[in-house]
């Protein structure tokens, strides 16, 4: 029976030791990986239990991000993410940082080399990475861009109005010439 219990543990121990690992090689490769990209700067941060900090520091035109790095057969986005969140948080607390700078996760993606990893985060911190203005006017589907033959854009409120213009004869009159050395 102790031989039974001792066997199930030892199991168990390997294999969370195989799970390890296979984060470890993970973490290094994507470390290598943002190392080899210039003007990025890219360091591992040490575990620290429940005040981890994430897995990676990455440094992108002066701006600090926490890369929380996940190599699982299953996929469990909402928990990943909020440990990213925390472990970002726990980076700016351990530095008295003010901003929390923001996380990401990246998930080793099966079958494809490492520049193919997902990138997960959620679309409010995709929308503020982004800075999206807002849009002024009115936009529709329904208006279309053309080139006119001076490079100029113009906009035409509908599909017909753009088909309407193509059909008019082109006006060739000396006096509406662009070029002063006709008039």
């Amino acid at each position: 029976m102790r031989t039974a219990i001792l066997f199930t543990i030892r199991v168990r121990s390997v294999t969370s030791a195989y799970d390890r690992a296979k984060g470890a090689i993970f973490e290094t490769g994507i470390l290598k990986l943002l190392r080899s990209i210039k003007d990025v700067f890219a360091e591992r941060l040490t575990r620290a239990g429940s005040k981890d900090e994430g897995d990676l520091v990455v440094v992108i035109a002066g701006k600090t991000y926490i890369l929380e790095l996940k190599n699982r057969k299953k996929l469990d986005l909402p928990q990943f993410w909020r440990e990213a969140q925390v472990e970002a948080l726990n980076y700016a607390k351990a530095r008295g940082i003010g901003e929390v700078p923001p996380a990401y996760v990246i998930v080793k993606r099966r079958n494809a080399g490492l520049e193919k990893s997902w990138v997960v985060c959620d679309l409010e911190q995709w929308l503020k990475e982004k800075q999206m203005p807002t849009p002024q006017g009115d936009i529709t589907s329904t208006q279309t861009w053309s080139q006119t033959p001076a490079e100029e854009a113009t906009l035409y409120a509908t599909e017909e109005e753009y088909a309407l213009e193509a059909e008019l004869p082109a006006k060739e009159s000396a006096d509406e010439s662009d070029d002063p050395e006709q008039v």
